[in-house]
């Protein structure tokens, strides 16, 4: 694989909080913090991957305590599935993994941070469970392995060419945050705020103030403007799929991500380059696996039993 980290260190991460729970309810049980199809995950878990947190402030340490037990409910469906499918993974492959991933680690330049170890300890992991994690990836690089032959590969390139082009989209939003509503009263209101908003927007006011005034997102300071951003980034799914569905000067409908309800306005477009599937093998076929093995998370959530405790 030869990849600095595993890809499920941070694609379980990167998946919103509506993607990561089916069935919640409260769990009577207080040593526990969630029951996957029957196998308990114990809160003296959780307090352990916890321990590299003590000085972060409440909000904050709520949200990563959250992260953790994502993470935790996604390692334990993984596990079932590896074993169902009889997929094995030599203990010499998990090291040889590792050892590259050191040496990647002290070769970056760029990189301050000169061990595996440090690294793990700053986002609250440690070696042990960083193992667990490649291997689960190398597991399922074995698993899509012959899944994921030319043909696909090509198809997945042909209808993502966006993301291997460098073709890239000028855009401002307006962000209304519901991370912190909790009532169906208060998104109600949040999502009759936008499609009020989208109507004075559609009857002439500007896009721009407009965004100074109602927006909750730090770029209201510059009118909503966030600038290029390409197929792939640090956005939500949705957000990308309707920033380059637009036209220029064109404003979106309302789209919800789990940060809220947004109105994308695409100011400018940025063509890409003509590069050819030789070109970008390697990495179509990375892109390729990564959303084969978000599609499997999905599956697998939707057809667990979770119980989180609240």
């Amino acid at each position: 694989m030869n990849r600095l980290f595993p890809i499920l260190l941070f694609l379980v991460l990167a998946l919103p909080q509506s993607q990561l729970f089916s069935g919640e309810t409260k769990n009577q049980n207080d040593d526990v913090v969630a029951i996957v199809n029957g196998k308990k995950i114990t809160k003296d878990v959780l307090i352990n991957r916890m321990k590299n947190f003590v000085n972060t402030d409440p909000e904050t340490l709520s949200a990563i305590k959250q992260e953790i037990i994502d993470q935790l409910i996604t390692d334990t469906l993984l596990e079932e599935f590896i074993d169902k499918q009889g997929l094995v993974v030599a203990q010499e492959e998990i090291e040889n993994e590792v050892t590259q991933i050191r040496k990647n680690i002290r070769g970056d330049p760029k990189n301050t941070i000169q061990s595996l170890e440090q690294v793990l300890a700053f986002i609250g992991s440690n070696i042990n469970e960083f193992k667990k994690s490649v291997k689960h990836s190398i597991a399922l690089e074995k698993y899509f392995n012959n899944k994921l032959d030319d043909n696909t590969l090509k198809k997945y390139f042909k209808e993502n060419k966006s993301v291997f082009n460098g073709e890239s989209v000028k855009v401002s939003h307006i962000l209304i945050d519901t991370r912190k509503m909790k009532t169906k009263e208060e998104l109600s209101h949040a999502q009759e705020q936008i499609k009020n908003i989208k109507k004075e927007i559609d009857d002439g006011a500007d896009f721009n103030e407009i965004a100074r005034k109602y927006s909750n997102c730090p770029s209201a300071i510059n009118g909503g403007d966030l600038g290029y951003i390409q197929r792939k980034g640090n956005f939500a799914k949705q957000f990308l799929d309707t920033a380059f569905s637009l036209e220029v000067d064109q404003v979106s409908e309302p789209v919800q991500t789990e940060y809220g309800y947004h109105l994308i306005k695409v100011t400018d477009k940025k063509e890409g380059s003509n590069v050819q599937f030789e070109d970008v093998r390697k990495k179509v076929r990375l892109e390729a696996l990564d959303a084969e093995i978000l599609k499997l998370l999905d599956r697998l959530r939707e057809e667990a039993q979770i119980v989180v405790s609240r």
